[in-house]
């Protein structure tokens, strides 16, 4: 929205100098066929008309800064409140499940970083962050006994936990203001060789913010400890998901990960977020 109100400016700011420039003119060839310039001259003539627009454009781009500052303002505080209900959420799913909690934070904190070292729009950016945020939304139904179940689940138990994607995009799709994250959410678990779940989609009919989430999820549950198993070291669960490019990751989002500074920030920022 910012670049939008930047160039409204800039075509306000054109058009009022065309416009400027045009009256001045006219003005001014009126005043020299009447005779003024004979008298005095015409270089005093122009000069009034080059101070007039001058004056008036700097007059225009104050009022337009001032209006975007304005506008920008009131975007900043409506994200900083919107933020706030995201991470109101996070911190409500991490009284159910601790580690659920603090996972969503630091998957949206790496999702943030592939996304960015993908070249993808400030606003995709935020939006797949904000979806990575969400994206165990659906895990606020599954019953306790197998959402903090020590041991490892069975088959039954494990069929209760495949239904978190879908629950959590229905969730999204009754509110309006986060309605475009739903397939972000429900396909974050589907896998490159169409493996997964729950619609069991392949290579890039999965949403490109599900497959960076995914990536991103992978890493962070690799290297968290489990009462079931401990994780593995932060280099470790980059080389694993490595080995699984184009089986259950997309090779594009693993090869960005593999590409050095990307590596090391994900190796710098792995349990930044606790």
């Amino acid at each position: 929205m910012l670049q939008r109100l930047q160039r409204r400016d800039r075509y306000a700011l054109l058009l009022y100098a065309f416009s400027g420039v045009v009256i001045v003119v006219a003005g001014e060839a009126a005043a020299f066929y009447l005779g003024i310039a004979d008298r005095h001259g015409f270089i005093p003539l122009l000069l009034r008309g080059i101070v007039y627009l001058l004056l008036t454009m700097a007059l225009w781009a104050a009022l337009l800064r001032a209006n975007r500052r304005l506008v920008t303002g009131l975007m900043n505080e409506k994200r900083q409140g919107y933020e706030s209900v995201l991470l109101a959420y996070d911190s409500a799913l991490s009284l159910k499940d601790v580690y659920t909690g603090g996972h969503g934070r630091r998957v949206a904190h790496y999702t943030r970083l592939i996304a960015g070292a993908m070249g993808l729009p400030e606003a995709e950016v935020d939006s797949v962050s904000e979806a990575a945020l969400l994206h165990d939304l659906g895990k606020i139904g599954i019953p306790d006994h197998i959402l903090t179940k020590p041991e490892h689940l069975t088959s039954e138990e494990f069929a209760v936990v495949q239904k978190h994607p879908a629950a959590g995009a229905d969730i999204l799709r009754s509110i309006p203001q986060l309605r475009r994250h739903a397939m972000a959410v429900r396909h974050h678990h589907e896998r490159f060789d169409g493996r997964g779940y729950p619609d069991g989609l392949r290579g890039t009919d999965i949403p490109l913010a599900a497959r960076i989430i995914a990536v991103a999820d992978a890493f962070d549950a690799l290297g968290s400890n489990r009462s079931y198993r401990r994780g593995v070291s932060a280099d470790q669960a980059l080389n694993i998901i490595a080995q699984a490019a184009g089986s259950r990751f997309d090779p594009e989002v693993v090869a960005a990960i593999a590409r050095k500074p990307l590596r090391e920030a994900l190796l710098a920022a792995h349990g930044e977020i606790p």
